[in-house]
């Protein structure tokens, strides 16, 4: 134990799922690491105390799914502030930066934002386009470029994004995702992939994906999607999850529909990873909010707390091979952590198509720890 401390999160309940741990814990700070995980550490010891009783102190979120180039790419808004109230310490942009200008990405975004800004890396030159896609013309991908920025740059390209919808990729969705596939191959790195009218079959794109790639927008209700016209889950989607694709929730304003989540769990698929994909296009009253809100909306289908943190922690760090730095609680550590409660009380929940559920509570970042740095969160 230090002989002190900076900062001290006394009588909360350490709630890690890396290591399983869910123990009334306090959490001792020096500068920007984690240096104590013990009962009852001494209070005068510490130069700020959060009394964090009645609440789970929990690693740094990780929002998996985010458009955060504010400026230059149309999906792409100014993240770092809806992050640091929400108890989101990384986020994940998937794919607003192309190999031609990922580098303004890493400068301008990355670098100077509270938030850890991590990416993944467009197939396509410029990044995804609104209109016209960005595959519409298929000469637009380059493969070898978005593979080099990610082995070039590890300290913040995670992987290769690709979008198969017809509005980006028009008939080319099948040679856009091969495209990918080599730029994962050639990188070494995990593909995401956002489903959701495509031209492609359900099977064809789960079937061509590796162990570790990532379905984003699982729970779409655009066709075709994880159920079949039955309302059941599609062998080809259970087999790919079962040898090791991860399903990501990609909430947004149109890729959530409550009746196919229940349709999906209850046939056996909870998604791997939770995620909001907020944007700069969101539609209004904007259905996601938050991260903390759309993990409520999971909470409330019948995930269990544990799974859903796993989902927003380390389950997203090691989609991404970073779960020797991020999504645990562990003495050494980089101090990035959230304190989370669950407030009582009836909450509306809506999904991407007008569905509507009400939770009993809600989950909440009452505070944000990034590198020791407190940030107050949203009631």
């Amino acid at each position: 134990m230090s002989d002190g401390f900076d900062l001290l999160l006394a009588g909360g309940t350490v709630l890690d799922p890396a290591s399983g741990r869910r123990q009334e814990l306090d959490v001792g700070i020096v500068a920007d690491h984690i240096t104590a995980i013990e009962p009852a550490l001494p209070r005068e010891c510490a130069k700020q105390v959060l009394d964090a009783h009645g609440c789970y102190v929990t690693p740094g979120l990780i929002d998996f799914h985010i458009h955060s180039y504010w400026g230059v790419n149309t999906y792409g808004f100014d993240a770092d502030p809806v992050c640091a109230r929400s108890g989101v310490t990384t986020a994940i942009d998937a794919g607003s930066a192309g190999p031609v200008n990922f580098l303004g990405f890493k400068r301008f975004i990355a670098e100077p934002c509270r938030t850890r800004m991590l990416a993944f890396v467009c197939v396509a030159q410029h990044g995804i386009l609104h209109s016209p896609g960005e595959l519409e013309e298929v000469r637009f991908a380059d493969p070898e470029g978005a593979a080099r920025a990610v082995k070039e740059h590890p300290d913040v390209a995670v992987g290769i994004k690709v979008r198969l919808q017809r509005s980006s990729v028009g008939d080319n969705g099948r040679e856009a995702l091969r495209l990918a596939i080599e730029a994962g191959e050639a990188s070494r790195s995990p593909v995401m992939v956002h489903i959701g009218d495509t031209a492609i079959s359900m099977e064809e794109i789960v079937d061509t994906l590796r162990p570790g790639d990532v379905v984003t927008h699982c729970f779409t209700p655009l066709k075709p999607g994880i159920v079949d016209q039955a309302g059941r889950l599609r062998e080809a989607v259970r087999r790919a999850h079962e040898r090791g694709v991860l399903f990501d929730v990609g909430h947004a304003s149109r890729h959530l529909d409550f009746d196919i989540v229940r349709r999906a769990i209850g046939d056996g698929l909870l998604p791997d990873i939770i995620s909001t994909d907020l944007h700069g296009r969101m539609s209004s009253p904007n259905p996601v909010v938050d991260l903390p809100t759309t993990m409520t909306k999971f909470l409330t289908l019948g995930m269990s707390l544990e799974r859903v943190v796993a989902a927003c922690t380390i389950n997203p760090a090691r989609a991404i091979g970073w779960q020797d730095r991020l999504a645990s609680l562990e003495a050494g550590r980089e101090a990035d952590l959230t304190v989370l409660e669950l407030a009582e009380g009836p909450a509306a929940l809506r999904d991407s198509i007008g569905g509507e559920l009400i939770a009993d509570q809600r989950i909440a970042a009452r505070w944000t720890v990034r590198r020791g740095e407190v940030i107050q969160g949203s009631p």
